[in-house]
């Protein structure tokens, strides 16, 4: 009897949830916002030129680092790399409404080179090369050209995927 196939992905290369960023992140951006409209409303009530030229001041500088951090934080999540059972790598990006949408597809052969790199916050950053992908977005179509594609995981989740790819290069030579 031949068992069946799970549509369980054995890897799955994301964003960590739980992170460190995610939980001082989110409560870190309201307090500082918080503190910063406090400031601006008594800056604005108090009506002199001195406290004009500080709303400008905090204006400038605090409005572009708190779209940085939004941005940031809300888009950190948009990318999934899945590898099936029989090395089949899916990767996905999530849409404006957290739907999940499948770019690309190869086999585990058509990846060229992989680059892991740490990032704060127990993460890394994986660059993945790929010769000749499927792109899947309107239609299966096969790109005769190499894509480059960035995923920050999960150190564990990461090294994983690094030693799976090393075990896999291993098995391919000695075949």
């Amino acid at each position: 009897m031949v068992p069946a196939e799970s549509d369980e992905p054995k890897l799955i290369l994301t964003y960590p949830h739980k992170s460190g960023f995610n939980t001082i992140g989110w409560p870190s951006m309201v307090s500082s916002s918080l503190i910063v409209l406090s400031i601006l409303k008594h800056l604005i009530s108090n009506g002199s030129d001195f406290s004009d030229t500080m709303i400008i001041v905090a204006v400038l500088i605090y409005g572009p680092i708190l779209i940085f951090f939004m941005g940031s934080y809300l888009f950190l999540n948009g990318v999934k790399l899945e590898i099936d059972e029989n090395n089949t790598v899916k990767y996905y990006t999530y849409g404006s409404r957290g739907q999940s949408v499948l770019h690309f597809k190869f086999r585990f052969e058509d990846i060229e080179q992989v680059t892991v790199r740490k990032y704060p916050f127990d993460c890394s950053k994986v660059t993945v090369t790929i010769r000749n992908p499927i792109c899947c977005v309107w239609h299966e179509k096969k790109l005769n050209k190499q894509v480059s594609v960035n995923i920050i995981a999960d150190r564990k989740a990461s090294e994983s995927f690094r030693r799976h790819m090393e075990q896999f290069q291993r098995n391919k030579i000695s075949a």
